[in-house]
């Protein structure tokens, strides 16, 4: 009897061992691909558009602790970054609906109006944006595309090429947000008429002091802030999981076309090829339940603030552009981010379905 344990323990420790030393494998292979990020991943979260979920307590099973999927008392996934991403969420929307509310009955038909008109769906688009990749964060789904990028892309050149993208997006993105909020916070502190509608109707409904009126401005270009972010940090995000879908459809095209000789004859592994396909299928699957919500509200927002903005200038171009040549700098920008940001979104998504549908024999 005692010498069955014995035999038990030699046989059990070993693969315990083994087990453990995979898992610590893939989970530093796995923090490679996100140290490669980190620079994306680093600016994005405070601004709570990015945020992993972990049980409270670990569920011991055997000799080994591992995650629960289970509710324990009611607060899986309620770690301090997940209250830090709803709460930002929740200002985000405030932020969103405080603009949306800014007709005060005094509107006439003209360049004032439409530029209210204009500002709805811009507002919303960002808090939409940012409602996007929360669900991404409490689906995990980003987290699985960050894990996955480990396994299909192995090697130093792979790693590097992402961590220069990274880079790449996330100094354009600061960039973008550096020139929108100085705009911003120029125009709110030196001009009489304010860009921030909203704003403008409290403080002379109010009648508020001028210390009050200084504070308003300031909590009013933190809002500014987060959502000028959340719009550039969002397009930056997108732009990095389809370049990582298109690299592996790439990849998969041309260890495929290196198959097949000069007279067409197939002489890989089928079903591997099949099976690599269905992977990064399922991967693009779990993509689109976040991309999805993007590509919509890119679409729509985006298309009515250009038909407002476009109206404005060509109709309304003695009080607008022409009427103060330093503000004329606000619709021309708006403009001009606007159809950026469409063609972005259309860009992507055409480059990643004709790259997908390049060998429709693996599927």
């Amino acid at each position: 009897m005692m010498h069955t344990t014995s035999t038990e323990r030699n046989v059990v420790i070993p693969m315990e061992t083994e087990e453990s030393m995979r898992h610590e494998q893939t989970a530093e292979a796995a923090n490679d691909v996100l140290k490669s990020l980190s620079p994306l991943i680093n600016s994005i979260r405070p601004f709570g558009l990015y945020f992993t979920r972990k049980p409270c307590v670990p569920v011991r099973v055997g000799n080994t602790s591992k995650p629960s999927r289970r509710y324990i008392r009611g607060c899986y996934g309620w770690n301090p970054a997940r209250i830090y991403a709803t709460i930002v969420l929740v200002l985000s929307w405030f932020n969103a609906l405080r603009n949306c509310i800014i007709f005060d009955g005094t509107e006439t038909l003209g360049a004032y109006l439409f530029t209210k008109l204009g500002t709805i769906p811009g507002v919303l688009l960002i808090a939409i944006l940012h409602t996007t990749y929360y669900i991404a964060s409490h689906n995990e789904s980003l987290e699985i595309i960050f894990r996955q990028m480990n396994s299909s892309t192995p090697g130093f050149s792979a790693k590097y090429r992402y961590s220069q993208k990274a880079r790449a997006v996330t100094v354009i993105s600061w960039l973008l947000i550096s020139f929108g909020i100085t705009a911003y916070t120029y125009f709110l502190f030196t001009r009489e008429h304010y860009n921030d509608f909203s704003l403008w109707m409290i403080i002379n409904t109010f009648h508020v002091s001028k210390l009050c009126e200084n504070i308003l401005k300031v909590i009013s270009t933190m809002l500014q802030l987060q959502a000028t972010a959340s719009w550039a940090f969002a397009h930056a995000m997108n732009y990095t999981v389809v370049s990582f879908l298109y690299d592996q459809f790439d990849q998969l095209n041309d260890d495929f076309s290196k198959c097949i000789d000069d007279r067409g004859k197939f002489s890989g592994n089928f079903g591997q090829f099949r099976r690599r396909h269905q992977a990064i299928s399922r991967l693009v699957q779990e993509a689109d339940r976040f991309l999805m919500i993007s590509n919509a509200a890119n679409f729509c927002c985006q298309i009515a603030c250009i038909i407002f903005v476009f109206y404005i200038v060509v109709f309304y171009l003695d009080d607008t552009v022409l009427l103060d040549p330093e503000y004329a700098v606000v619709p021309v920008s708006w403009l001009s981010l606007s159809v950026l940001g469409l063609l972005w979104t259309a860009g992507l998504a055409i480059h990643l379905n004709q790259t997908a549908s390049i060998y429709p024999c693996v599927k």
